[in-house]
């Protein structure tokens, strides 16, 4: 069934490149990887996705050189190791009908410094904005090596199976290191003219194409626009694009945005859910048209198939990037070949468990979907061996996961909710700007609850005089928290808020207004812009090194970005230290130096507090033979906690 993405859904069918399907995976870090080569769990996630009927998988950027190995956790695609790791791997992908590529890459100057990493490498040594690295200039017979590494590894993958190879030419790293010049400044002959910066393009293109024949997929992957002051603009990459393209030595090229030289730029690597696709790609049609016959691939903010079909019916690109849709949803392709769009799991774009954990060398999850990274164990729910009565006090997001695969396993589920609604703090969530998609996962979650019959009992409170062991055999607290207050005193002169209050869409009438942040994440942030996005004059002071400290860095950058632009006043490192009458008094975190301000309103986000639920717990210890406490019931923290533990402990009753 092809109805509503006749064009998505299609094959395609070139003299190289042949898929079942427009959708890919494209290449992106798991950190399933140890002593530089992919684990178990590795294989058992893009397994996963071939299974869902993904046509396409990229597997991660792999390192061609010691030089290249930018986190501990790139995998060595020289290492001769990984031929018999992917051999099994692609065996077991093709069965599905999925072709399987790697990325190949040289980071160059952008790299996370470790105990292995302490030589950073470039085409010249210019210094990096973002990671403030000053690299060491390749010596030639550096530049060999690192071309003869790329023709090992394309080797190496060759040999294990894989269709083809995608050399990252992306985001300002090493070949755009070289073809740049603002970031190659020799006066050799890897320098200086258009062709000899290229140089080092053209021949590690043309090494591995003579060393990979012509019966494998070669192809590369370029920024569009870097977005920045660095990196390439569109004019730039268009230049690049033909020269390498007249070459005739790739199968497809593969567009994607962003710069990891500079902090703006990198914005763009991962873009938050205020930047779409079709602004991205205004200019993807121009490429598409240089390069036919080839194909073109786009990746960026292509999260439901309605806006995947839709570039391709428009001639942007043949085959579409869904990799955030399909970290949330590896059945996505499955799903809408037999037109149950309604039951994917919709991707959030809050970056939390995909981007952030690779940013902290920690494996992938996905903050909607608790089975991402953890195929290998929760692919596939067990049935429980008994059908158990299971009450869940809370209709939170960990409330509802817990019910929902409580449900999926057999057990006959009821939840209770003392609001008329379900949602708990996604509600406060969705009342920030661009906030669409945690909507969509709400209303997924929602639809969820309907389609499997969980009996809902909303406008009631948990009483447990109101049940007996005898009636519930499992009891999952999910009563979650509050927006915490500090004591106020009465009749201040300004009018008091908390930051759920603001997102929640309550009527704040006054104009000047102290947001007062504690943790520099979502609430407080998302507050002073929503507030500002009304004209009103706002500051927010904040308890941190610097504005959204807490949020995934991509998701800072842009929203810094935005309270700039919206005039908002911006004051890391001070904490509240008294409320008076008429005034609030701050104090700088390092030298106690004391701030007055007078604002008609006061906004705090000063974290959540969970003494009900604490206090819940504690009463009902001994009363049922089995409670279990998930999400903020058991300590405020952050949604991937919330679903994670509310999944975990339905999978084990």
């Amino acid at each position: 069934m092809t109805d509503g993405f006749p064009n998505l859904l299609s094959s395609m069918d070139t003299s190289k490149l042949k898929l079942k399907n427009r959708i890919m995976t494209s290449g992106h870090q798991t950190t399933l990887v140890h002593d530089h080569l992919p684990t178990e769990d590795f294989k058992a996630y893009h397994l996963e996705r071939a299974k869902g009927g993904c046509g396409l998988i990229v597997l991660e950027a792999h390192g061609i050189h010691k030089s290249g190995l930018n986190t501990p956790y790139a995998i060595d695609a020289t290492d001769p190791n990984i031929i018999d790791i992917y051999s099994d791997l692609t065996e077991k992908v093709h069965q599905y009908g999925t072709k399987i590529f790697a990325q190949l890459l040289h980071n160059g100057s952008e790299a996370y410094l470790s105990d292995e990493i302490t030589d950073v490498v470039s085409a010249s040594n210019v210094p990096t904005e973002r990671f403030h690295i000053i690299p060491r200039e390749l010596e030639e017979e550096e530049i060999e090596e690192i071309i003869e590494g790329f023709v090992t590894a394309a080797i190496h993958l060759k040999q294990a199976g894989l269709d083809g190879v995608e050399l990252a030419g992306s985001h300002n790293y090493l070949f755009a290191q070289f073809w740049n010049p603002r970031t190659n400044k020799r006066t050799d002959k890897w320098g200086g003219s258009f062709t000899n910066r290229l140089r080092f393009a053209k021949e590690v293109m043309t090494r591995v194409r003579q060393a990979v024949g012509d019966n494998f997929v070669v192809g590369m992957r370029i920024s569009l626009e870097s977005k920045d002051d660095v990196g390439t603009n569109s004019d730039e990459s268009y230049e690049i694009i033909k020269y390498l393209n007249e070459l005739h030595l790739l199968d497809y090229w593969s567009l994607v945005i962003g710069s990891s030289s500079t902090l703006k730029g990198s914005s763009f690597i991962v873009p938050p859910s205020n930047n779409n696709a079709f602004d991205l790609f205004s200019k993807a049609n121009e490429i598409k048209d240089l390069i036919s016959p080839l194909p073109l691939i786009v990746t960026s903010r292509i999260y439901k198939p309605d806006i995947a079909e839709k570039i391709i019916k428009e001639d942007k690109s043949d085959v579409v990037g869904m990799t955030r849709a399909l970290i949330a949803d590896p059945h996505l392709p499955n799903k809408i070949l037999k037109g149950k769009s309604e039951s994917i799991i919709p991707c959030i774009a809050c970056n939390q468990g995909c981007i952030d954990r690779y940013q902290k060398h920690l494996p992938i999850r996905c903050t909607v979907n608790p089975v991402t990274g953890r195929e290998r164990t929760f692919s596939s729910l067990e049935n429980a061996g008994s059908t158990k009565q299971v009450l869940v006090a809370g209709g939170g997001p960990a409330g509802i996961m817990a019910a929902i695969t409580a449900r999926k396993r057999g057990h006959n589920v009821t939840i209770i909710e003392e609001k008329d609604y379900l949602g708990g703090q996604l509600n406060v969530i969705s009342g920030g700007l661009y906030r669409e998609q945690t909507n969509d996962w709400r209303n997924y979650l929602l639809n969820e609850v309907e389609r499997l019959e969980i009996n809902t009992q909303l406008g009631k409170r948990f009483h447990h005089e109101d049940f007996s062991n005898k009636e519930v055999d499992t009891l999952i607290l999910a009563t979650g928290s509050n927006a915490a207050m500090p004591e106020t005193p009465l009749n201040t002169s300004f009018s008091v808020y908390s930051s759920w209050d603001v997102l929640n869409k309550q009527t704040i009438k006054e104009e000047s207004i102290l947001v007062i942040d504690w943790k520099g994440d979502w609430p407080g942030v998302e507050a002073a812009e929503k507030l500002a996005s009304q004209g009103k004059d706002v500051e927010i002071v904040s308890q941190t090194y610097g504005i959204g400290e807490g949020l995934q860095q991509y998701l800072r950058n842009e929203l810094l970005k935005r309270l700039d632009q919206y005039n908002v006043k911006q004051t890391p490192n001070f904490k509240l230290a008294d409320i008076g009458q008429n005034e609030i008094i701050l104090k700088h975190l390092f030298s106690a130096r004391e701030e007055m301000r007078q604002p008609q309103a006061v906004v705090f986000a000063v974290g959540s507090e969970s003494a009900q639920s604490m206090n819940l717990y504690r009463e009902l210890k001994g009363k049922f033979s089995e409670i279990y406490r998930v999400g903020d019931a058991l300590s405020p923290r952050s949604l991937d906690e919330a679903t994670w533990e509310g999944f975990k402990v339905a999978s084990e009753i």
